[in-house]
């Protein structure tokens, strides 16, 4: 008798770990799918303040190549982004105005190569 229910117990709790283990795939999924919206929302957001489509800077076979050099230069310009707006260029209410927003177009207004060059410095850039 005893052996029965430690058999049929046992039986129980490898069924529930499987109905739980399933409710946790169909959760990561679900995140993973929300994570990927997330993901295609901010690149749609980015092509647009770039006037780029997605192939500027992802090869159309593989998108999640790091292949392109625009690709390589745009996960920088994205950290860059990040630590600036993490040091406060986030676009919240602060004393009473609106911090700037860091993202794309503060720089590139548009397009894909910003217009603005920095100006050369005559003890950094000699002329020869």
């Amino acid at each position: 008798m005893l052996k029965i229910w430690i058999i049929n117990r046992n039986k129980f709790l490898l069924l529930g770990l499987l109905l739980s283990s399933v409710q946790l795939s169909a959760q990561s999924a679900k995140s993973v799918k929300n994570k990927e919206g997330d993901i295609r929302e901010e690149m749609i957001k980015i092509s647009r303040q770039l006037g780029v489509t997605c192939t500027a800077c992802h090869k159309t076979d593989n998108f999640k190549s790091g292949e392109m050099p625009t690709f390589k230069v745009a996960k920088e310009h994205m950290k860059l982004t990040q630590i600036l707006i993490d040091k406060g260029m986030d676009g919240q209410l602060k004393d009473g105005k609106y911090a700037t927003m860091a993202d794309c177009y503060l720089c590139h207004r548009g397009k894909l190569y910003p217009d603005y060059k920095e100006p050369i410095h005559p003890m950094t850039n000699p002329e020869e």
